[in-house]
């Protein structure tokens, strides 16, 4: 109870010490500062700054009997409401500030951002993508936003696992889109992934399979495509992938596809 008491008072803008001290005065009429150090567990060397602080700001006053000082609470009824002002105050200051200095800095930033968006990059078409993970978001984020037709060479190994390769291909197909794949004959030779390609055909793809394919690579609406590519060395497929962002690319690319589609095999489910 009094942990959960102290931390809503230290949300009102008091520290640790100051709700402790305030909650160790709230049960006795006049401490002194030594009784009320030891009560609130505040380090002696640090009640004088607290009792000061809570003075300040309304929750306790300070009383001399005996030749002493002592301490008394206000009441909560009291204090609390105008500590809550005061918190509002200070809020409506805070958030001033903050408004005059953003327009401080939209007076010194916009002029920087617009000269710099007058220089065309020669390669913002391009995204590098060097990790898997990040390769299987941006072909199933690609796939969800195509409008027309997906074509894919699809060689192994595979970067997605079943469910991104599943929705890859279901939510397009559900929404129409035209999907056409090129399978590398070797792909069917195992049986799990043979069922994946006779689902998809089920649902409305137009497979093919072929020998080879020098790359893997989706391409979407012939205008942005998706290359994953190969270690030129040791022909091993790595995590990095191009995504290209070009219509005149896209239409190379659609060119080559079509060659290669002509010379494919249709994918027999049986």
């Amino acid at each position: 109870m009094t942990d959960r008491v102290q931390d809503q008072l230290m949300a009102l803008g008091l520290n640790r010490y100051e709700a402790a001290t305030y909650l160790a005065l709230l049960e006795h009429r006049g401490f002194t500062p030594v009784q009320v150090a030891v009560r609130a567990g505040v380090p002696r060397q640090r009640i004088y700054d607290v009792l000061a602080s809570l003075c300040a700001r309304g929750l306790a006053i300070e009383r001399h009997s005996d030749g002493q000082r002592r301490y008394v609470a206000i009441d909560p009824a009291i204090a609390l409401p105008a500590l809550i002002e005061q918190r509002r105050q200070q809020f409506e200051h805070e958030q001033a500030t903050l408004t005059e200095g953003l327009q401080t800095l939209l007076a010194m930033l916009t002029p920087t951002f617009a000269a710099g968006n007058d220089q065309i990059d020669p390669l913002d078409y391009v995204d590098v993508l060097l990790d898997r993970r990040l390769v299987v978001e941006r072909a199933l984020a690609l796939a969800q936003n195509a409008e027309r037709e997906i074509c894919v060479c699809f060689k192994l190994p595979l970067l997605g696992d079943r469910a991104a390769n599943l929705a890859e291909v279901a939510e397009p197909l559900r929404r129409g889109v035209r999907y056409r794949a090129l399978y590398e004959r070797s792909i069917l030779d195992d049986a799990e992934r043979r069922e994946w390609v006779r689902q998809f055909v089920e649902w409305g793809q137009q497979a093919r399979l072929i020998e080879s394919l020098p790359l893997k690579v989706n391409l979407y609406d012939r205008r942005i495509a998706l290359l994953s590519l190969q270690n030129p060395t040791t022909g091993a497929l790595s995590f990095t992938a191009l995504c290209v962002t070009h219509p005149n690319f896209g239409l190379f690319l659609q060119a080559a596809f079509e060659k290669l589609w002509s010379d494919a095999e249709p994918f027999q489910p049986g």
